[in-house]
């Protein structure tokens, strides 16, 4: 996303803002729905690491060892990891990473290995791992945030 950088810093995060806002209002009301956020440690941690070593196998040659992509694949990482897919769900990003990814070879993997692959992404995105792994029937619960704002 190189137009990002042509936008100074406080200006980019104002316009993410807008595009994306995050209010505690809204993630009580998420919450209150039965949904989760990512920050609710919906992985475990050695789910991230078969996940990381399974990642490192099929996908860290388009998206770079360290998930921050290239020019032709985007971040796994970051600001624009959030930007592209905040307020949205795991179980949308789990069915995209699931049809389209390898690109070589897409839907070729086992559907635990793209699991264990999006818990690595999860924890490279410092998102909190928790006691229960990324299981199929909850995904479609567990919305993508950024980092809510801490109640006063």
């Amino acid at each position: 996303m190189g137009w990002m950088r042509l936008i100074p810093g406080p200006l980019l995060v104002i316009a993410i803002s807008l595009v994306h806002p995050m209010t505690a209002s809204g993630l009580q009301a998420t919450q209150a729905d039965g949904q989760r956020t990512v920050w609710d440690g919906v992985y475990t941690e050695e789910q991230a690491e078969r996940g990381g070593v399974q990642y490192t196998e099929s996908c860290a040659g388009c998206h770079a060892p360290d998930l921050r992509g290239s020019t032709t694949s985007p971040s796994l990482v970051g600001m624009s990891f959030t930007f592209l897919w905040g307020e949205r769900t795991l179980g949308e990003l789990f069915g995209k990473i699931q049809q389209l990814m390898p690109t070589d070879r897409p839907n070729s993997l086992p559907a635990q290995t793209y699991r264990n692959i999006l818990a690595f992404i999860l924890r490279a995105n410092s998102y909190p791992p928790g006691d229960q792994g990324l299981e199929a029937d909850g995904l479609d619960q567990i919305i993508i945030s950024a980092k809510p704002e801490p109640r006063p």
